[in-house]
């Protein structure tokens, strides 16, 4: 009876592993392989044997960073389940506690994205959107998408000055999420989804970046640098950072460019809009009070945003929680749950995980082993040749351990101490070596978690992983060689030459 009752159960499992196996679709059985290669190669990492030049921290961290990334260019998982797997992984798999595996959970982005998604959820369930996007193309007096993303990136620039990057996306987001939801129920369209790409990416991504690299507060490498230049004697004003990044300003032309050229976009109009915006306007009739109320808060908000530091020291991050307190008030009439179906939560997650994940990864040593295992066999080799080549040698070495640092402090507290220390041992000056350095791990774009900015934008945009590097690398290799080259000319016409 016994032996009747075990065969029956083996039979019964049999059958179900039989039936969930035929039961997956062959892009779910693609998903399981990656997922179990993924892992093999994470614990081949965590048990191997123990790789010369890295502690057993950044051993381990760096074969969750492999994982991370092979879940989500083959879409193993959902983004929201890596985000929370990957600080698990590393407390499972190293030594640090939750509050250091957990690190981003507690950080000004992290808080600063919830309260942007918040507002772009707004402008997706209210009119709101659907109105600032009227009023925008009445001030452009255009329907053509390059001179709405014309007057987008101006707004853009107009900002930069006030606000850190990372508030700038976060500013941007609602602004581009109202533009995209013109074109609700035509999103079939390719024209559409070529748009709404586009929109992302340089509005929300791009152009944040490209202004705040300009201006010495507004992105914080920036001021890093200006300190470590201070320690040996230089001292960078705001006006010295203009004039040292000159050359940077083409770049704003060039990416505006690059955007719309790889989009197809310049003769692309918003799909009905010249018989949509009568219709519409018509429709959406004066500004209701939850719209006021939501444009108020924000206000508040950006006052917050640009004063910090001169009137009071509530964080970025702080800030938006404040949007969210100040929006969802029982007289504003905005509802919570009529807004969080349009939160992307997923997103949040991930982007705390991916965070998270960097930031351990520098902290490990793994990402300056991995400069060195690089750069150490060509160091000898690039020594004599002309300066511009071995810059272009240097950073695109650099860029690869670089693309896994998400947040821009920890990529800055990195990298800078390191050009400062490399430039004279390839024949460099410190300044310009490690300014054009810096500058270019700026403009890294190889893997969209390289730049908090870009991560958001890439989120939102709903791209796959692998047509956003699709869409990174080549305008990482313009944006660095341009960099390296009019970099190159201009510092030592204004007094900084490049070699000793």
């Amino acid at each position: 009876m016994s032996s009747e009752s075990n065969t029956s159960t083996v039979t019964e499992n049999t059958l179900v592993n039989q039936g969930v196996l035929s039961s997956l679709t062959p892009e779910e059985k693609k998903k399981c392989i990656s997922l179990l290669i993924a892992t093999a190669i994470m614990l081949g990492f965590h048990y191997g044997p123990a790789i010369p030049g890295l502690e057993p921290n950044g051993q381990s961290i760096l074969g969750i960073f492999f994982w991370f990334m092979i879940v989500l260019i083959t879409n193993s998982l959902h983004g929201f389940v890596v985000g929370f797997a990957s600080p698990v992984l590393i407390i499972m798999l190293t030594d640090l506690k939750i509050g250091e595996a957990f690190n981003a959970f507690t950080g000004d982005a992290f808080f600063l994205a919830i309260g942007a998604f918040t507002f772009a959820a707004i402008m997706t369930a209210t009119p709101l959107g659907k109105r600032i996007t009227v009023w925008i193309t009445d001030l452009f007096r255009s329907v053509r998408v390059p001179r709405i993303f014309f007057g987008l990136s101006a707004a853009d620039f107009a900002i930069s000055g006030f606000l850190p990057t990372v508030a700038e996306t976060g500013l941007m987001l609602p602004l581009a999420k109202g533009f995209s939801s013109l074109t609700k129920d035509k999103e079939h369209l390719p024209e559409v989804q070529r748009m709404n790409k586009g929109l992302f990416l340089l509005v929300v991504g791009l152009m944040p970046l490209f202004t705040s690299l300009l201006i010495l507060t507004a992105h914080f490498p920036n001021i890093l640098w200006a300190g470590y230049m201070g320690e040996i004697g230089y001292t960078i004003t705001w006006t010295d950072w203009l004039v040292l990044n000159l050359p940077l300003w083409g770049l704003m032309p060039v990416v505006f460019i690059y955007v719309v050229s790889y989009y197809k976009l310049w003769k692309v109009e918003i799909p009905g809009a010249a018989d949509e915006m009568p219709r519409l306007k018509k429709e959406l009739g004066k500004i209701t009070w939850p719209e006021k109320w939501a444009l108020i808060s924000l206000g508040i908000c950006l006052f917050l945003w640009v004063t910090e530091k001169y009137l009071h020291n509530i964080g970025t991050g702080m800030v938006a929680l404040i949007l969210l307190v100040l929006i969802f008030l029982p007289f504003s009439k905005i509802k919570f749950k009529e807004i969080s179906p349009h939160i992307m939560w997923d997103v949040w997650i991930l982007l705390g995980g991916a965070i998270s994940l960097g930031t351990a990864l520098f902290r490990s040593g793994a990402v300056d082993w991995m400069v060195r295992l690089i750069l150490n066999p060509v160091e000898h080799i690039i020594i004599g040749l002309p300066a511009i080549l071995i810059l272009i040698v240097v950073v695109f070495v650099i860029q690869i351990p670089r693309a896994g640092i998400v947040s821009a402090a920890a990529m800055g507290a990195m990298f800078i101490p390191l050009t400062m220390s490399l430039g004279p041992e390839l024949g460099f000056n410190v300044l310009p070596f490690s300014l054009i350095v810096t500058n270019c791990l700026s403009y890294a774009f190889l893997l969209p978690m390289s730049i908090t900015a870009f991560f958001i934008a890439w989120g939102a945009s709903g791209m796959s992983m692998g047509e956003v590097i699709k869409f990174g690398v080549p305008l990482t290799i313009i944006c660095n060689v341009y960099t390296i080259v009019t970099m190159a000319i201009w510092l030592p016409l204004i007094g900084y030459p490049l070699m000793m």
